[in-house]
């Protein structure tokens, strides 16, 4: 992504139609001729008319102008059927292939950007925002060009008739226009509101439903409605200020849209009177011009709709705006590179995070970093995967920058396991593959035993074939961070990072994964940010961070003698540790 600005709506959406311009341009082109042979029974009627005040074979005539008209029907019928299945086959086909646009684009965008959405945003956009463009491409592209063909040819027939008879059937047009107008000032804000409160009430709904356990537990049902319910009160009062507004300019519109039979009467009977018009022409002018303008209804229904299709798009463009990555030549580096970074500096948004933040992790070593909340520590562990990139400084790979290194290469180097282990639905072997689709079984059990996985995973009934659902609902905490650590380590990349990957473990676990993963994979340099400290007394360097900054750096016992804030957290853990309830405060409880 180059640019912050984006195209206008029209623009995008324009691009987004380019592939199946010929199946539209088609659509709209047999609408228009469609519309003709809508017209064509009040011509045959009006030729009826004139049939009968003639008195000359009139059964004949009447019973071939009615075969006239069950031609005109039937095509007009036909001609509609076919425009709607063209629209349809390019919506569906836009809509296909935006949706695989928007996946790839969703991987190449980064993680710090998408996190600036809610689940629930998210799913209107990908769903609700693309799926509106069916709408407009199947249904109001054939209907908007119904709705301007008829009143078109229409005025075109009366201008042919008379001009004056023309000038009468349109002259409420620009009242009605400027009327709508009025009403419709500043509509766009309130649209753009209301867009905005439906995607909070979706997220606001997601979050509500998947916290419905946890709310039960601590007994926050009624804390937790009330936040629902402003929500939907702050809807319920959008929608309320929307109707209020543009229900009696929609009611005028109307009424004067209806009103040009006041114009085209008077206007006809004057022209008859002159001797400019015959009396079937006036006849055959009030049915046709009365009912001219009603399409015009339908126009202004969708040019609300339209507005907000286009605030779907404005939504989308965002991310149709993310280009892949830059191809490079691939960069040579050791086996097991080291990593190096310099003067690193992160903000989300306008928070700083990192501060000129330096420091290596040595190759084929394993590296710990340790720190209060908030210290910064994650955020490296994104930083390295290649998931944000520093707005300040430079890290290197064995002494390569790794902003020259394209996605594919950075990928197959750096791999990330996080506390938030996602399970694809799908088969535990499917999710395990992820990462290595050609690895074999064994090789999959291999990283599974080294994870501490594979004894769970062959006590459950179908083994490695078993069926987890969205986010392994089937599993543990600690059962899914053990399949993504597995996940990791099957990718076989040289530098691995566990961001407290191993936080949901018991310490008997834990301590059996490392001693486990040292001995199986001793060439990778590994940098893990630590959940328990006991388990990094044996790492080649600790790296203690507070507020973005290194504060210290070294092995636990150089740290213990010399680091003020390590020695703390130190403390604070072995107290937590060796804490048990006392003999008082079982007799203060009550148990005895």
């Amino acid at each position: 992504m180059t640019d912050c600005t984006h195209p206008s709506p029209w623009r995008v959406l324009l691009g987004l139609l380019h592939d199946e311009r010929g199946p539209l341009l088609a659509a709209v082109s047999v609408t228009a001729v469609a519309a003709l042979f809508e017209l064509l029974p009040y011509w045959l009627l009006y030729q009826s008319i004139v049939l009968v005040l003639s008195g000359t074979q009139v059964a004949d005539g009447l019973l071939r102008l009615a075969g006239w008209m069950a031609v005109a029907l039937v095509a007009k019928y036909g001609l509609y059927s076919f425009a709607y299945y063209l629209s349809h086959r390019a919506a569906y086909q836009v809509l296909a292939n935006l949706r695989r646009d928007l996946a790839r684009r969703l991987v190449w965008a980064p993680l710090t950007w998408l996190q600036g959405y809610s689940s629930g945003e998210l799913k209107k956009i990908i769903m609700q925002d693309v799926e509106r463009l069916e709408q407009f491409i199947a249904h109001h592209s054939v209907e908007c060009m119904a709705a301007l063909a008829g009143p078109l040819f229409v005025a075109l027939f009366l201008l042919w008739l008379d001009w004056r008879l023309a000038l009468a059937a349109l002259a409420v047009v620009p009242l009605a226009a400027q009327t709508q107008c009025l009403f419709m000032r500043g509509m766009g804000d309130r649209i753009g509101d209301f867009d905005q409160a439906v995607g909070e009430l979706s997220g606001t709904t997601v979050e509500y439903v998947r916290n419905i356990p946890v709310m039960k537990a601590f007994r926050q049902e009624a804390g937790s409605f009330l936040r629902m319910r402003s929500v939907l009160d702050r809807y319920q009062g959008l929608v309320t200020a929307v109707i209020r507004r543009t229900i009696p300019g929609w009611s005028v519109f109307t009424v004067l849209l209806s009103a040009n039979i006041f114009f085209i009467l008077p206007t006809g009977v004057w022209l008859v009177g002159q001797g400019a018009l015959s009396l079937p022409d006036l006849i055959l002018a009030v049915m046709l011009g009365t009912g001219m303008l009603k399409p015009l209804f339908k126009v202004a229904r969708l040019s609300s709709e339209i507005r907000e299709i286009l605030g779907g798009v404005r939504r989308i463009a965002p991310f149709l705006a993310w280009s892949p990555p830059d191809r490079r030549s691939p960069a040579a580096l050791a086996a097991t590179p080291g990593v190096s970074f310099d003067a690193i500096s992160f903000a989300y948004d306008d928070t700083p995070v990192l501060h000129d933040l330096s420091f290596e992790l040595p190759p084929g070593k394993l590296t710990a970093m340790v720190g209060p909340s908030g210290a910064g520590k994650s955020t490296v562990a994104h930083l390295l995967g290649g998931l944000a990139r520093p707005q300040q400084g430079t890290i290197r790979l064995d002494g390569i920058s790794l902003d020259t290194l394209d996605e594919a290469q950075r990928a197959s180097l750096v791999s990330v396991a996080t506390q938030e282990a996602f399970l694809f639905r799908g088969t535990l072997m499917e999710n395990l593959k992820l990462a290595c689709p050609e690895a074999d079984e064994a090789t999959v059990r291999q990283a599974a035993r080294v994870a501490q996985a594979d004894a769970f995973i062959s006590a459950l009934p179908e083994g490695y074939d078993t069926r987890v659902g969205e986010r392994g609902v089937r599993l543990s905490g600690g059962e899914r961070q053990r399949i993504a650590i597995a996940r990791a380590l099957l990718a076989d990349s040289p530098v691995l990072v566990l961001d407290e990957a191993t936080a949901f473990a018991d310490s008997l676990t834990e301590r059996a994964f490392y001693k486990a993963l040292h001995e199986a994979y001793p060439h990778k340099t590994l940098l893990v940010i630590a959940h328990r400290l006991y388990t990094i007394e044996q790492a080649d360097q600790v790296l203690v961070m507070e507020s973005g900054r290194l504060v210290d750096a070294g092995r636990h016992v150089e740290l213990l003698a010399r680091c003020e804030l390590y020695r703390r957290l130190w403390h604070r853990q072995s107290v937590g540790e060796s804490w048990t309830i006392g003999e008082e405060e079982l007799l203060d409880a009550g148990v005895s």
